[in-house]
């Protein structure tokens, strides 16, 4: 994302995640390729006081991944972690069990989102 974004187009693109769960752009907002490319999309998140950079939107993902080391920069109380039996196979092809579930509210611009990690 641009760091020069203005807070209204800021505001429209978080209302749109808002709404839909998907994150669009304008044609005026896309570059020469369009969506034929296959950049990443980054953007900082809150989490109480805690910010977070380079989060990576992947409207296609099935599942939401915080790293371990995460919950203790962000200084979220573990104790509200829900126990889960869920297996995931990760980039290596290994499959692991999840720690668990957490639900917290991030702040992406004006928006708060509930979203379960």
């Amino acid at each position: 994302m641009p760091q020069d974004i203005e807070l209204n187009t800021m505001k429209y693109l978080v209302g749109r995640i808002h709404i839909t769960n998907y994150l669009y752009f304008t044609k005026k907002e896309l570059d020469t390729k369009g969506t034929r490319h296959n950049k990443l999309v980054y953007i900082t998140i809150r989490y109480k006081d805690c910010l977070i950079y380079k989060v990576f939107i992947d409207n296609g993902s099935a599942l939401n991944v915080l790293p371990k080391h995460m919950l203790k920069e962000m200084f979220v109380d573990t104790s509200h972690i829900k126990p889960s039996t869920m297996m995931v196979r990760v980039y290596d092809g290994f499959s692991r069990q999840v720690i668990g579930t957490l639900e917290i509210k991030l702040y992406i611009g004006p928006q708060v989102f509930l979203v379960t990690l």
